[in-house]
């Protein structure tokens, strides 16, 4: 999984905890009207009230611990800066993303989009495969001939 993907998934986790939580926490009124309409005693209302703020307790937990994993997360994956005149400039961080978007773009190339700024993300990419070793020299030179020259 990537770190985009690990980041987008603990979202959801935190997302459906704290949803979760919202329908816990109504209890707590309702306990309150109950008591008020007659319906259950004074002690069935502060056990509802009592189970109702231990659980919130572990939701609390449960966020917290899950926004410091998610804190943790290294890589950004691809991201789009601004450039010489808006032009887009790629920054990345994770390798098999990088590929990943090397292979569309390579397809996208040989199917016959060949514009300038294809051309100028794949070299981008290429550039920071070497740098990060990814690659070598070879197959840097290989696929510099094959797609990236002008």
């Amino acid at each position: 999984m990537t770190a985009t993907k690990k980041r987008k998934y603990l979202d959801k986790v935190i997302n459906d905890a704290e949803s979760m939580r919202k329908k816990i926490t109504v209890q707590k009124p309702h306990a309150y009207n109950a008591l008020k309409s007659g319906e259950i005693t004074e002690k069935e209302k502060d056990r509802i009230y009592e189970n109702v703020s231990q659980l919130e307790k572990v939701f609390k937990g449960f966020r917290v611990y899950h926004q410091k994993q998610k804190k943790n997360i290294k890589g950004k994956g691809i991201q789009k800066g601004r450039g010489v005149n808006g032009a887009g400039v790629y920054y990345y961080n994770d390798a098999k993303e990088l590929l990943e978007k090397l292979t569309l773009i390579i397809g996208e190339m040989e199917a016959g989009n060949t514009s300038i700024e294809m051309r100028n993300t794949g070299q981008s990419i290429l550039d920071t495969l070497l740098r990060t070793e990814a690659i070598n020299k070879a197959q840097y030179q290989k696929l510099v001939k094959k797609y990236f020259r002008v």
